[in-house]
């Protein structure tokens, strides 16, 4: 009886987990108004993260130009991806708080930090 209990009660929690991590990716799905910060200078950036399959997907839009995200994943509260640029590929990396995203971009000068709030 012991074991069918905690067998029921395992399959339950894996149950359960499976629908939180799904509910997780709705936190990042959406339009994210962020600002990069170079040099001194902030850089305005509209982030899109989207349902692609069964995984994520997306677009950062700079003034410069857009480019489409890869290799996207959200791990608990940690949001990351790369993208290739005319400078080539960056990566970056965010910490989910609520509607706020906190973190940077890795450069071969360094990690320049990123903030921004969800707006859609």
């Amino acid at each position: 009886m012991t074991k069918n209990l905690f067998k029921l009660a395992l399959l339950s929690l894996l149950l359960t987990s499976s629908g939180v991590l799904a509910a997780d990716n709705s936190a990042v799905l959406g339009q994210w108004d962020l600002t990069l910060n170079l040099q001194g200078n902030e850089v305005p950036v509209k982030l899109t993260i989207t349902e692609d399959g069964d995984g994520l997907g997306g677009t950062w839009a700079g003034p410069q130009a857009t480019n489409t995200l890869s290799d996207v994943s959200l791990a608990g509260a940690t949001l990351s991806f790369s993208m290739q640029t005319q400078a080539g590929s960056l990566d970056i990396s965010f910490e989910l708080e609520g509607d706020t995203l906190n973190g940077g971009l890795s450069t071969p000068q360094g990690n320049l930090p990123v903030v921004g709030k969800k707006s859609s």
